[in-house]
Order: C-alpha cells, then sequence, then structure tokens
C-alpha cells in the first residue's frame, strides 16, 4: 500500500464489542517471541512507548532457532541487552567448517566460515532459545517504557488515520477463556505472532508460496558425561534419510531427520524410534538426554505486502524460511531493526508514515534472496531419489576437485527503497570492526553508541564538505561523523581500510539498521547523500 489509508478498517474474523482501553502507547506488538521482545526493546531504547500482547500465558520451553547471526547478536547490542545474553550464546572466535557427507563417509563438500563476522561477532553463534527468550522477557519486563501483557489473543483491528485500536479476547490452555474482551490503543501495531498469524490474516495481504515443503523430526538432546558427536555441525546427504546435526548452544545438540514415505509420524517420535535414529552417531539413554522430539514442516513463503495502513508484520508472520541456512530468526531481527528506525523516525516527525512502505520493499526483496537460496539448498539436500542423488554427489565432486567452478558466496541485498539510487554499495551490511580513540578500544558502536545515521570518512572529515543546508538535516537527524584514521578513530585490525577499498569509497553513509544507506569515491559527494536521504524520509518534515 503506497500511503496511510484515512479511515481504514481491517476486517475482523467476527463481529465485538469493545470494553474500555486496555493500553495507549506508541507501538502495540502482537507476539512476545524473541522478534517482538526484540522490536520491543529497540524501540523503549529510543524512548518509545510498548506494549507487548502474547496469546499464550508464558514463554515457549522448548528450544526452535539455534544459530544467531554476528548480525542478530549486534542487533541485541544495539538494543542493549547483549551483556544479559553474552552468557548465553557461544562466542567463541575460530574458523569453523560443516562437512556434508555421502552414505558412506565421503566428504561431498564442506562449508567453512571465518572467525569472525563482518558485525564484529562469530558468523553464527549456537544458542538455546528457551534461555534467550527468558532473558529477553525480563528485560522487557525490567523496561518502564514496555507493558507485556500475557492470555490474550487478537479477535480485530481498526485503524485511522491516527493510529489503530486492537480487540482482545481472553485465552488460556490453547483456547478462548471466559471473560470480557480488551482493546489496546496505539499509534502502530506490529504482528510478531509468528507462521499461523493473526495479524496477517486480518491484513489486506495475499501469501506466496514457492511450493517446497519438507518434513522432518527434530530432536534436542543434552550430552552427558562428556560425550559428544564427531561431527556437530554436519549434514548428511543420505537419500535413505537426509540428516542434519547442529550444536545448540553450551552443552546442547540437535538432530533433525528427514520424514520419508512409510514413516509413521506418531510412532516415529515415540522413545524406542528416536533412540535408532540417533543410534549410528553414538547416543544412548545414558551419554544424553532428551530434550525435544517434535515433527516440523519446513516451507518457504512470504507476504507479499508487510504493511497495511497503520499495522505491519515482521518475522515469521511475514516469512518462513527453510532451516537450511538458519536464517528464520535472523531474518526476524533484520526486520525488528529495519522497524524500528523507521518508527522512531516517524513517532519523532523527523519521517513520513511513507517511510514504511520502503519496509516491504527493501525486506520483502532481501528475504526471497535467503528464501531461495535455502530452498535451493533444501531441495539439494532432500533428494531421496538414488539416481538423482549420484547426480548430485558427481557434481558436489566435481566443484570440490575444482573449486574455481564453485558458485560465488550469496550477498543478500536489501530491495529498493530508502536507499542512494544507483549505488552499488547501498543496500549492504555496513561493517562493525574494533577502533580505537582517545584511549578507549572496543567495537564502534560501543564507542559512539548505537542508533544512529552515520557518515563515514576514510581518512578525512566526512561533515566538512557539507553545505548549510545538508548541516541542517543531519542535526534534525542527529547523525554523527565518523573519521577513520588520521585524527580520528584509529582503524584497529585494519578491517576499516579493507572495507573502503572494498567499496572504493572514500565516504559511507550507514543507517541506524547497519545497511549502506550509499557511499563514494568524492568527499564532496557527502552533501547529496545527506540531501537524498532526506527525500527519502520526505523531505518537508526534515527540511
Amino acid at each position: 500500500m503506497n500511503s496511510q489509508s484515512s479511515g481504514l478498517a481491517v476486517a475482523a474474523r467476527e463481529g465485538h464489542s469493545r470494553t474500555s482501553i486496555y493500553s495507549d502507547t506508541d507501538v502495540l506488538i502482537v507476539g512476545a517471541g524473541p522478534v517482538g521482545l526484540t522490536l520491543a526493546l529497540l524501540l523503549a531504547k529510543r524512548g518509545r512507548r510498548v506494549a507487548v500482547y502474547e496469546r499464550w500465558g508464558s514463554a515457549y520451553p522448548l528450544p526452535r532457532a539455534a544459530a544467531m547471526s554476528h548480525e542478530t547478536v549486534r542487533t541485541f547490542q544495539s538494543a542493549g541487552v547483549l551483556e544479559q545474553l553474552r552468557p548465553l550464546l557461544n562466542l567463541s572466535v575460530g574458523s569453523r567448517s560443516a562437512p556434508c557427507y555421502a552414505p558412506d563417509g565421503e566428504v561431498l563438500m564442506v562449508m567453512s566460515f571465518p572467525g569472525i563476522g563482518e558485525s564484529g561477532y562469530p558468523p553464527m553463534a549456537g544458542f538455546h532459545q528457551p534461555d534467550v527468550d527468558e532473558a529477553l522477557g525480563d528485560a522487557c519486563d525490567a523496561e518502564p517504557l514496555i507493558e507485556l501483557h500475557r492470555g490474550w489473543d487478537v479477535r480485530a483491528i481498526e485503524q485511522d488515520e491516527d493510529g489503530a485500536i486492537v480487540t482482545f479476547d481472553p485465552f488460556e490452555a490453547g483456547a478462548k477463556a471466559s471473560g470480557d474482551s480488551v482493546s489496546a490503543r496505539a499509534k502502530f501495531v506490529v504482528g510478531c505472532d509468528g507462521a499461523n498469524s493473526s495479524v496477517r490474516d486480518l491484513m489486506d495481504t495475499e501469501v506466496t508460496d514457492t511450493g517446497f515443503h519438507s518434513t522432518w523430526i527434530c530432536i534436542d538432546t543434552v550430552p552427558l558425561g562428556g560425550f559428544s558427536v564427531p561431527e556437530p555441525l554436519s549434514t548428511y546427504m543420505d537419500p535413505t534419510r537426509p540428516t542434519l546435526l547442529a550444536p545448540t548452544g553450551f552443552g546442547r545438540q540437535r538432530f533433525e531427520f528427514m520424514t520419508i514415505e512409510g514413516d509413521d509420524l506418531e510412532q516415529i517420535v515415540e522413545l524406542d524410534s528416536i533412540m535408532t535414529l540417533l543410534k549410528p552417531w553414538g547416543v544412548t539413554a545414558e551419554n544424553s538426554e532428551i530434550h525435544r522430539r517434535a515433527i516440523y514442516t519446513f516451507r518457504g513463503r512470504w507476504a507479499e505486502n508487510w504493511r497495511d495502513g497503520r499495522v505491519l508484520l515482521a518475522g515469521d508472520a511475514a516469512h518462513q524460511i527453510p532451516p537450511f541456512l538458519g536464517q528464520g530468526l535472523n531474518s526476524g531481527a533484520r526486520d525488528a531493526m529495519a522497524l524500528a528506525w523507521r518508527l522512531d523516525f516517524i513517532l519523532g516527525g523527523s519521517a513520513g508514515p511513507d517511510l514504511l512502505d520502503s519496509y516491504t520493499s527493501e525486506r520483502s526483496y532481501h528475504v526471497k534472496q535467503i528464501i531461495d537460496a535455502s530452498v535451493f539448498f533444501g531441495r539439494m539436500m532432500c533428494t531421496t531419489d538414488p539416481v538423482a542423488a549420484e547426480e548430485r554427489n558427481k557434481m558436489l565432486r566435481m566443484v570440490r576437485e575444482n573449486p574455481e567452478m564453485a558458485p560465488p558466496q550469496p550477498e543478500w541485498r536489501l530491495g529498493p527503497g530508502c536507499l542512494m539510487p544507483d549505488d552499488p554499495a547501498a543496500g549492504f551490511l555496513a561493517i562493525q570492526a574494533q577502533v580505537e580513540k582517545d584511549g578507549r578500544t572496543g567495537l564502534l558502536d560501543d564507542l559512539i553508541g548505537p542508533g544512529h545515521f552515520v557518515l563515514f570518512g576514510n581518512g578525512i572529515n566526512p561533515l566538512a564538505g557539507l553545505s548549510d543546508e545538508a548541516r541542517r538535516i543531519w542535526a534534525r537527524l542527529d547523525g554523527l561523523g565518523i573519521t577513520i584514521g588520521a585524527d580520528g578513530y584509529r582503524d584497529v585490525d585494519g578491517s576499516y581500510t579493507a572495507w573502503f577499498e572494498k567499496l572504493g569509497a572514500k565516504i559511507v553513509l550507514a543507517r541506524p539498521d547497519f545497511q549502506v544507506f550509499g557511499a563514494s569515491a568524492k568527499a564532496e559527494d557527502a552533501d547529496a547523500l545527506v540531501k537524498t536521504l532526506s527525500e527519502c524520509l520526505q523531505p518537508e518534515l526534515v527540511a
């Protein structure tokens, strides 16, 4: 949708009558999973009042997501909760690899990961989601600007030019409970309520499905007495039963087995069947505790429109990503970052509501690339026809012996939106690395503070050439000018120098969600970058 609709009503599932207003905030978030809680914390960090409503009475007690990207860790750094989460994340630095095996043990392919990702943390960190969810919930409980309400299920949403009213029914034990409904008012509503999103059902949007679906048995174990599997992060491309292994934080291990024709899905999750599946990896009842056993169907699909007036989607409500590349939760965290700065600037009067249109255009394009890559790997992984599997193996052997034949590593880019037009650097992640200034050394965001537009200068003051008009815009946006090198921030390990060289840039403008707005080899282009940014934010509001 291109503009804020006047008097738009989002359809209710049934008629309703409202009681008194239960809360009145800047933003109402439906869903207290990791994406909803992260968005709440990011908004509260910016001084915005948030209400979070969750249908379930307590946090989900079993693990789901297991891999956290460096970018998501940086998001928690930005939200001010990384130190609470750090003990729960395996952030040990060191190169990692994930072998892919044929049934006879032949290594067909090895996926390698560097020691440090672009955000200054390991590319992927294992974690136990219930612990992280609990820590995020505790952080929200401790934040005066956040209200957390549990036991309420969305029934209807009505909106006008100034905001929306959401009606909730009491919910308990998986069903509507007795008692009166309540209504909550907010300037914006964000559905972070998962793949079966009630908010999405009430919006004017369609869902596009790739047609990919694959059903798997997911088993989470807690090894005992020092036991560990030989390759905790690995893929077994066995057409008789494709299998994935992944560590899920300190002292935990996940096994995922694809279901095959003839499986009885009720019987296969019985303990005896589970132990039979785990036996080839040396797992026994004596050396491991079974923490979870469940059946999941992995899908690749997305909502076409993530905005309907003042109602938006984020996380699994907006997209379902097959887990083969570990990008589901991490894409939701990117959604939260992309929304947080937009909503903050709109609520503060520094941008107009139509800035939210670029949220869909940027993020959906980005997610579609990830879904395509995940589905591609999933289809390759899920091959059960022996002839097709051998053809796949021949291809992988060829690439293994001739690495120059390997396709380039994907660089997922944002779609068109609030970015410098026709700029090859725009829409990619800006790095975060170690810097030193005035005797302090650390990651850049820790020294300058998160949540800013930043103009980087490669050995120059990037603000020096700004016109008076651009300076007024930059001051209104509370933007920062950062000189790397010269008399500014010392590039401790050369990461920023290499980044500027890769971009061919003398100046770079980065957004509060870590994405590059634009870059140029000419210092004088800083003025055009700032003025074009103001046009994206609606110039009549920032001039």
